[in-house]
């Protein structure tokens, strides 16, 4: 990567990682790729773990029940293996930005909010699946991100939102939560269509300005956040 924004994507992962994310290897490593792209395709309720298995090169059927015994505890260790390091990447990023004296800095904080999910696409050579499987996870009805993370792997996230609250005084104490969570669900779903329409280009043209696509996305969601409130939307809060 040649922009200075993201050449934060260098940053050191921890050496010693939560004992939830111990070294995969093996099947177990074959297992949870398989399953990550498979659930990022088809929806984390649309496989079924004999697919799985099968996309993992697996004929033993107990392979899944010796490794992770559930649908959940496999979704649960996909979401730990990546988040873990994905957290400590966002913490580094806060404490950089801290650190600068730039902690008002609403593009900076986006870019907490952004960079680390792009490492897993930068990291893999083959197509990467890992944001399109969380974009999966954050629309089923049976799982929660929040659950399977809370105090675990989610400091990051709670610094960055309490950032970002701190950058909506104009912003009516009403609507102020729901822009942080507007904010998430436009990143995941954004990040999630970059992985794909970068997988898409390179097969088809062998190129994607990736720097820019995320740059962009960046500007964006900065520029989204912190919008004035409209005449209109102050009608309806005097209306309630």
């Amino acid at each position: 990567m040649t922009n200075s924004n993201l050449d934060k994507l260098t940053v050191e992962y921890p050496v010693t990682p939560d004992a939830a994310t111990a070294a995969l290897n093996g099947t177990k490593l074959r297992i949870v790729t398989a399953a990550e792209k498979l659930f990022a395709i088809h929806g984390v309720d649309g496989v079924t773990l004999q697919q799985i298995l099968k996309g993992a090169g697996q004929r033993n059927s107990s392979a899944m029940h010796y490794h992770f015994g559930s649908r959940d505890a496999l979704i649960e260790a996909i979401l730990m293996w990546r988040v873990t390091k994905i957290d400590a990447h966002r913490n580094q990023m806060i404490d950089d930005l801290l650190a600068e004296g730039r902690g008002n800095d609403v593009r900076g904080i986006v870019e907490t909010a952004v960079i680390p999910f792009i490492r897993p696409i930068e990291e893999s050579q083959q197509p990467s699946y890992y944001n399109r499987f969380l974009l999966e996870v954050h629309r089923s009805p049976t799982v929660s991100f929040d659950d399977i993370i809370a105090g675990k792997a989610d400091r990051g996230i709670r610094r960055m939102n309490e950032l970002l609250l701190g950058q909506l005084e104009n912003i009516p104490a009403e609507l102020r939560m729901t822009r942080i969570a507007t904010l998430r669900s436009m990143l995941i779903f954004a990040v999630a269509d970059i992985e794909a329409v970068r997988a898409r280009k390179l097969k088809e043209t062998g190129s994607f300005n990736f720097d820019r696509a995320v740059e962009n996305l960046i500007d964006m969601a900065s520029a989204a956040f912190i919008a004035p409130v409209s005449t209109e939307t102050r009608s309806r809060l005097t209306q309630s």
